[in-house]
């Protein structure tokens, strides 16, 4: 019964650590300095539909909500490793557009976080001119 309770303590005191462990490497990456613009689609459009964002106003979610993590280093990956079809009107999941756009899928999109989180405030869940895209589509 002892070694049965000091086991038990030693699986939590494992997993407690493990834990801490996955919280600090999550905490100690360096997100871009605000002001990153994001503009993939630069050059495969006659629209500019770049966005301008500021790490430090999403710093209360964790990085994997958005990212997908690189298994080997264990980090957040930038969209445009995998979406990688950056013509405006692409689709599927390579779509680096759609990415950005998609509703209703396990990973957080932009849109889809803001519609969740801002609902009715066209400021932040409209397309031209809001703080998304300040200054229009076109």
């Amino acid at each position: 019964m002892k070694k049965a309770f000091i086991m038990s303590l030693l699986c939590i005191g494992l997993t407690a650590a493990l834990a801490f462990a996955q919280t600090e490497l999550v905490s100690s990456i360096d997100a871009p300095d605000d002001d990153l613009e994001i503009n993939f689609i630069e050059g495969n459009s006659k629209r500019n539909l770049g966005v301008v964002f500021n790490h430090s106003s999403h710093e209360d979610i964790d990085c994997f909500t958005c990212h997908h993590k690189n298994e080997v280093a264990d980090e957040p990956e930038s969209c445009s490793n995998c979406h990688t079809d950056t013509a405006p009107d692409a689709q599927g999941t390579k779509s680096y557009f759609r990415a950005m756009h998609v509703k209703g899928t396990e990973q957080a999109s932009c849109l889809s976080c803001h519609e969740e989180e801002f609902s009715g405030d066209k400021d932040l869940t409209g397309c031209a001119n809001s703080s998304c895209h300040p200054t229009g589509l076109y």
